[in-house]
């Protein structure tokens, strides 16, 4: 993944769920690591409960950090692939605090730049921020900005809010898309944030964009380090490049390619963005009908013309949203974000090398599928390193278990 990694968002959640009755899963897969914390039969909930991965203590092994009823709970990463027991290290972030999750985002990022994770959470008054301790613990959650929150007009269903470092400090930042303007916060050092500056006049509701149809994040795409925002439109691909000095440069079309108008949805063909052949470059993948395309970003800006890749992932080939997750991440260690899919009969990988090519999908797990009961709206999976071997795990939290499984091929 690119350099700017550890200040992105630091989790992979399933989305868009689908309705379907619940599935007892039994028993763990061979070989894998389960433990009865985070479960459907806990009474979490993808509605109410979100569940994060991230390494909240600075140790290199991803924690669980997961909002519950009575607040923020941890589970440590352990180097053996399972997690110590959670404990409730915060009252507050959680349901019994009014936190809903079709309101208030709450996202995990290093806004401080001392390796651990934090809490970023949008809520009434605007955004609060609980700092990650060595101890696995978090600071108290303070009001770091009256801003982005419900009371100032921010909607989660109208208004996406990114963390991601924009200025090379170190440091995850804020920039909000409003109504009519995209707005940035810079992580200051001593904590808090700046007051909200206009970053560009565009990519918002006023001029058309909107929340599932219109995907926009932050990603370095021209390798300068430095979060830029990539926004899929209707005419393609829009980058805003962040800039030294500070700010955006104006939004520009630089893919014709992965919109609206050439037939891309957020309901059929999703898109992602990921560093795929290990050039610290974010480059843009997406899963459209015939198979997985992808187009790599270039050293100081600009993009190579989307190419398919991978003759699978798509939906002739039955890869559907709210069925089946597809994702990115380091899957072998190699440095080089690999193809992720949790489909029918378990889960698929295709590897991706360092000069572009792409290998064929192949089943390296037998479990996490949908023939084993595993609903995106019931029973989320998550890509992370549990045990900080720099290889991408798979975390299942299913009806009585949270199961770990290391990728392997089968």
């Amino acid at each position: 993944m690119s350099s700017t990694a550890k200040t992105k968002v630091l989790s992979v959640a399933a989305t868009l769920a689908l309705a379907s009755s619940a599935v007892v899963l039994t028993g763990a897969p061979a070989q894998a690591a389960s433990q009865p914390y985070f479960t459907y039969a806990n009474g979490w909930r993808v509605q109410q409960h979100p569940r994060l991965l991230a390494d909240v203590n600075g140790d290199g092994r991803d924690d669980i950090v997961g909002f519950g009823d009575q607040g923020t709970y941890v589970a440590l990463g352990r180097v053996n692939r399972t997690f110590a027991p959670p404990q409730l290290r915060l009252r507050d972030f959680g349901y019994d605090q009014g936190w809903r999750e079709g309101e208030h985002p709450r996202q995990l990022a290093d806004v401080n730049d001392d390796g651990r994770a934090d809490v970023v959470g949008f809520g009434i008054a605007g955004t609060t921020v609980a700092y990650g301790r060595t101890d696995g613990g978090f600071t108290a959650p303070t009001l770091a900005l009256r801003d982005y929150g419900t009371s100032q007009g921010w909607l989660k269903s109208e208004h996406v809010r990114e963390l991601g470092d924009v200025n090379n400090d170190g440091r995850a930042d804020i920039v909000g898309f409003g109504y009519s303007k995209t707005y940035v916060s810079y992580a200051r050092v001593g904590g808090g944030f700046t007051a909200p500056t206009v970053a560009v006049n565009d990519l918002t509701a006023a001029q058309g964009w909107k929340i599932g149809e219109h995907l926009r994040e932050l990603a370095d795409v021209n390798g300068d380090n430095r979060d830029d925002i990539v926004a899929f439109g209707a005419k393609g691909v829009t980058v805003a490049y962040a800039r030294s000095t500070g700010g955006f440069t104006a939004p520009t079309v630089r893919v014709g390619d992965f919109g609206t108008n050439q037939g891309w949805s957020e309901q059929r063909t999703p898109r992602v963005t990921g560093d795929l052949n290990g050039d610290l470059i974010e480059d843009l993948v997406g899963f459209g009908n015939a198979g997985t395309y992808v187009s790599y970003g270039r050293f100081g800006g600009g993009f190579s013309a989307p190419t398919l890749k991978v003759a699978d992932f798509g939906s002739y080939d039955g890869w559907k949203i709210g069925h089946h997750v597809r994702t990115l991440a380091d899957a072998n260690g190699d440095g080089t974000a690999d193809i992720v899919g949790f489909g029918y009969s378990g889960t698929y990988v295709a590897l991706t090398q360092r000069d572009g090519s792409v290998g064929a999908a192949s089943l390296w797990l037998r479990e996490f599928g949908n023939n084993d009961g595993w609903t995106v709206d019931l029973y989320p999976r998550v890509l992370a390193d549990v045990n900080g071997d720099n290889r991408a795990d798979v975390v299942g939290f299913g009806y009585s278990s949270t199961i770990v499984e290391m990728l392997k091929r089968s």
